[in-house]
């Protein structure tokens, strides 16, 4: 397992139903600290139960020169399944993380692509209490349910050549979710397709926009 200069360590965890990757922020010694959680959802290929395709992929694998004071975890979604069906799964992960690691209950965020951003749509409608906020990229979401975000912070993100998600059903669930609420945003890249994670991950600006970002109140989950 690559162990990245941004994190102390990073292993294979599976105490509950669905396997993930754990990686420690650099200072998680200091038992005085509570961390903010990242949640990464990976897309439809890294399906499986092979581990391997999630190692140096997404969240874990971008530049070394980021500052990333998180603890992050990297689930796996099982074949033939889909985030959705996993949904009680990733809750019993946050739960697991949030009893047993030095996780600020105030501070879980949530990060997709692609399916995965379909998966924390929907983790955030369900569980509009959870999240301080979520990162969706290269998806739409339930427009019919968008009332149900009307408290949590988005940062959205999509490229405007994208021909495995039409531009529209990003454009079309954050209109929606605008009737709601003022604090989400959408950056597009004009000549960019679906493949914009490596682009977005690499931004520092979006994990110091995350840590400004912390539910009033919160409770374990």
């Amino acid at each position: 397992m690559r162990i990245t200069s941004n994190h102390l360590q990073t292993q294979i965890v599976k105490r509950i139903s669905i396997q993930f990757l754990l990686s420690l922020p650099e200072g998680y010694e200091d038992e005085e600290i509570e961390w903010g959680l990242i949640l990464f959802l990976h897309g439809m290929d890294r399906r499986g139960e092979d581990m391997s395709k999630l190692e140096n992929y997404g969240i874990l694998g971008i530049g070394k020169g980021l500052s990333l004071p998180f603890i992050i975890a990297v689930p796996q979604c099982p074949t033939e399944s889909y985030w959705n069906m996993e949904r009680d799964a990733v809750v019993a992960l946050i739960t697991e993380l949030t009893a047993n690691y030095r996780v600020d209950s105030n501070r879980i965020y949530l990060i997709g692509y692609s399916m995965g951003a379909y998966g924390i749509w929907d983790l955030a409608i369900h569980y509009p209490d959870m999240f301080a906020a979520i990162v969706p990229i290269s998806s739409g979401g339930q427009v019919s349910k968008a009332a149900r975000l009307k408290t949590t912070p988005v940062w959205a993100f999509h490229g405007a050549l994208d021909n495995i998600v039409p531009i529209e059903q990003m454009t079309g669930m954050i209109h929606a979710v605008e009737q709601y609420q003022s604090n989400i945003k959408l950056t597009m890249y004009p000549e960019l397709g679906h493949d914009i994670l490596e682009c977005t991950l690499n931004k520092q600006e979006l994990y110091e926009w995350l840590l400004e970002h912390k539910k009033e109140t919160g409770t374990k989950t």
